[in-house]
């Protein structure tokens, strides 16, 4: 036997299962990262789950501030690295303040729901925000840089009031007008300025020189004065930066588990929107039984063609139920609201329909005509894909449509009734669409009927869908000759009528 992916590339694909959950994606950083790898959920981590869409459902009314804080989440695993490995810098730690500010957000509205799933770091906060300004902008500040960083201010003031007395007295001696302490002067007024010891040459042109106001001793001794606060300014925010980066790392392994937290309510909250779809909550049983359940994909393009959408009301037991009908009667359609509905409770999502009842499944596979241009024949495929559908361990949903239609009639119909009597004695739930009379006669299921024609009114090629009636009747009606009406309402010649008509007796005949 065979460890199942749930999903093969081609069930997949047929269900519009991605296509239709990418309409419920998470907003923040962290929740895309789990549905950008979703796995299904275990059968006993399904109740649960429900469970906890059931409680976050109470914060819809909050919907618009909870997405817009998502929203803001930044990535942070890269900051919080920088801090268990201690090489972290402000931009880490501001990193970090944001998150927690975000977080405390969030958790406000939760709260007010009466949600209380998410932590408090209100002492981290207090760390990370000493002026208590509320704002998840981060510098680092304490009594003592407060205190250096007010000297280094002063001191740089002086130092510009002392240039600018130098300045004032280089214009006064000079007849200048300089205004910065850096200034170009032309070559045949410069000998006097700098025989004067008052400036020094920064840079010496063809036609001019860029002079500097040379420094006084005053000037000297005051550079020095800030040369060492600035030194003493950084190893005092060295040690808070070392003090603060200790507090966030004994706080590092639940921030991380709080962003667990925040990821499984992203994508929650997320998956609760469907509700508005028209989707329920998916009851979980042995069976599937379903009332008013809708393919969304399918239901939209018939709505953009202004054409009704049957519903999906039937149940579907253990072993298995086969569905018997004309083309264009929505067998195929069956098959996808199935394939979905069960891969959407699975994964944890609400499921399209009125009312549901879903079982819990290791795997789904859809087996049918393939679509891609490949070598072997559509039947060799079938084939392949029922072995390895068979190989599969726990329990499965087996979707079918038209076993045995790629080959000649009389072998197809053999293998398709003998597939169906084995697979009805298995624990997997299988639904199998055939056209096949012996498959359907001969094999004790459930059965359904699907696609029955109206022939009490008129009808024309237009209105031809118009008057197929889509829904499931229990019980196979296995009655000859719709085909050979709707013929000849639409007026194939009667010769060709009489003829086929006549070839259909023969046929029954013989099988009686």
């Amino acid at each position: 036997m065979i460890e199942p992916s749930f999903f093969d590339e081609q069930t997949e694909s047929f269900s519009s299962f991605r296509e239709v959950i990418s309409k419920y994606r998470p907003l923040s950083v962290f929740g895309k990262k789990i549905f950008s790898n979703l796995i299904p959920l275990k059968e006993e981590e399904l109740h649960a789950h429900f469970r906890f869409l059931l409680d976050i459902a109470v914060c819809e009314e909050k919907r618009m501030n909870v997405e817009h804080i998502l929203e803001d989440f930044h990535e942070i695993s890269a900051s919080l690295a920088s801090i268990d490995s201690g090489t972290a810098d402000e931009v880490d730690l501001f990193e970090i303040k944001r998150f927690i500010h975000h977080q405390r957000a969030l958790k406000k509205i939760l709260d007010g729901c009466n949600l209380n799933i998410l932590s408090t770091f209100d002492p981290l906060w207090l760390t990370l925000d000493p002026q208590k300004s509320g704002s998840y902008i981060f510098y680092l500040q304490n009594s003592e840089i407060e205190e250096l960083t007010s000297n280094y201010g002063k001191i740089q003031k002086e130092i510009e009031k002392l240039y600018s007395e130098s300045i004032e007295a280089i214009n006064e001696r000079f007849n200048l007008s300089l205004n910065e302490k850096r200034f170009v002067i032309e070559r045949t007024n410069a000998e006097d300025l700098i025989k004067s010891n008052l400036v020094m040459i920064e840079r010496e042109g063809v036609r001019s020189y860029t002079l500097v106001v040379r420094p006084t001793e005053k000037i000297l001794q005051k550079e020095e004065e800030l040369f060492n606060l600035e030194n003493a300014l950084k190893e005092a925010q060295s040690r808070e930066m070392k003090r603060i980066t200790f507090e966030i790392e004994r706080w590092t392994e639940k921030i991380r588990e709080e962003i667990k937290t925040i990821s499984m309510f992203d994508l929650s909250f997320a998956q609760i929107k469907a509700l508005k779809d028209g989707y329920v909550f998916p009851e979980f049983s042995d069976t599937i039984d379903l009332d008013g359940a809708f393919h969304p994909i399918v239901k939209a393009g018939l709505e953009e063609k202004s054409l009704e959408y049957t519903t999906l009301t039937g149940h579907f037991d253990e072993g298995l139920t086969l569905i018997f009908g004309p083309n264009m009667g929505g067998k195929t359609t069956i098959l996808r609201t199935l394939a979905l509905s069960c891969a959407l409770a699975m994964y944890g999502f609400p499921i399209p329909a009125k009312r549901g009842k879903i079982p819990p499944v290791e795997w789904i596979r859809f087996i049918g005509t393939p679509s891609e241009n490949i070598d072997l024949s559509s039947f060799a495929v079938q084939i392949d894909e029922i072995v390895d559908a068979m190989k599969l361990e726990g329990r499965g949903l087996i979707l079918i449509d038209e076993f045995g239609s790629g080959t000649n009639p009389y072998e197809g119909e053999a293998l398709a009734t003998a597939l169906a009597r084995y697979l009805s004695k298995t624990k997997n739930l299988t639904v199998m669409v055939t056209h096949f009379r012996r498959a359907i006669e001969g094999v004790e299921c459930k059965k359904y009927t699907v696609g029955q024609l109206n022939f009490s009114e008129d009808i024309t090629l237009q209105t031809l869908k118009a008057k197929i009636d889509h829904r499931l009747t229990d019980g196979a009606l296995l009655t000859n000759g719709d085909a050979l009406k709707l013929a000849k309402v639409l007026g194939i010649p009667k010769e060709i009528f009489d003829d086929a008509s006549k070839i259909l007796e023969l046929i029954s005949t013989n099988k009686k």
